[in-house]
This record gives structure tokens, sequence and C-alpha cells, in this order.
């Protein structure tokens, strides 16, 4: 009898540790949504004399999803800053104060609208000019900070922020899209005019 009972004990203990340790397994199972937000998110903050005042931290999506995200450059961002607006149409991204800007190409000039050229005046040459044979350098783009196209605020709700790394209460959240840069990198901006500018830089994946 006593020997069926110590049978019966260890079979058990068997399975109850087999169970244990696949479920412990499965808890720490990897998210690789989750890993490529982590991977892809970068964080920004503006200060004066030491003191913090404001965080932003920004997951560069269209590394995390490209299926989704891939016509546009798109953000997850977060942001909370200290002295912000108490109404919610001037507050968090939508603060006047507060600027994201994306680096791109200046689109606006077009070098072949000839309202946008300088007139030709005749009686301003007063040598004869002659079209070089030799091959023109062809021009660098212009670069400078765009605004975004879009700024959506994502409610407590979103499905976009239940995936994400950064959920905490006191941050504003938001998906913001920006023209396509053509670099192999993004640069970021976040600004304030008192308190100075921080720039994030991510790199696209091929």
């Amino acid at each position: 009898m006593n020997r069926f009972f110590l049978l019966c004990t260890f079979i058990g203990s068997f399975f109850y540790t087999g169970c244990s340790q696949s479920t412990a397994f499965d808890f720490f199972s990897t998210d690789t949504y989750y890993e490529k937000a982590v991977t892809n998110m970068q964080k920004a903050s503006l200060m004066r004399d030491a003191e913090t005042k404001a965080i932003l931290h920004a997951v560069y999506l269209n590394n995390v999803d490209p299926e989704l995200y891939y016509d546009d450059a798109y953000f997850y961002v977060a942001v909370h800053i200290m002295e912000d607006s108490s109404e919610p149409e001037h507050a968090g991204l939508f603060n006047a104060d507060y600027r994201l800007k994306i680096l791109g190409t200046d689109t606006s000039v077009n070098e072949d609208d000839p309202q946008k050229q300088p007139q030709y005046d005749p009686s301003s040459i007063d040598e004869e000019v002659f079209e070089s044979d030799e091959a023109e350098t062809p021009k660098q783009p212009a670069y400078v900070y765009l605004d975004p196209v879009e700024i959506k605020t994502l409610d407590e709700n979103d499905k976009l922020r239940r995936t994400m790394p950064i959920r905490n209460r006191w941050n504003h959240f938001y998906l913001v899209r920006f023209e396509q840069s053509p670099n192999e990198t993004i640069n970021l901006l976040f600004e304030n005019d008192q308190y100075g500018q921080a720039e994030l830089t991510f790199q696209k994946e091929k």
C-alpha cells in the first residue's frame, strides 16, 4: 500500500512539475512586436537649469510594422509637458510652445516653374555668353524641418496604445504622420523657444 502511494505521489509530482514549467515558459515567451517597438523607441528631454520641462518618447512605426506603416513616416508619440495647458485641445503636441518636426526635402520652390525663375535682361549682359560643354553639377536637395502631415490623438482604448511600451497615465499619446524622407536615417526634432531642442535619429530598416 505504501509503495503504491509513493508511486502515485511521484507520478503526480512529475506531471505537476511539467505543467508548471510549461506555464512559466508561456508566460515569459517573446513578444516580437513589443520587442521591435522597444528597439525603435527613443527619448528626448527639454530642460532648463537642470530641471526637466518636457519629456517625449517616440517609436518609429515603419520599422515595427512595415506592412501597415510604409507610405509615409509614422511615429507613436508619448509626451509629457510639466507646465502644460489644462485644455486638451492646447495640450501635448497641440501646445503652441512646443513643436515636433522631421528633416525632409524642401519642395516649396520648383526649379522648372518659369514664374519662380529670375527674369532675363539682355541689357545687363555686356559680354557674349557661350554655353558650357561641361555637364552641370547636380544640385543637392535643400533639407528643412517639416511639420507633421497629421497628428491623431489616441485614447486609452486604442489598440496601438495597448501594444506600445509607454502607457503611463500622465502622458498624451499620438499617432503622428510625416512625409516620407528620402534619407536612410530619420531625424526627428522636438523643440521649444525657451528650453531649446532635442533631436532623435532613427535608422531605416531595409
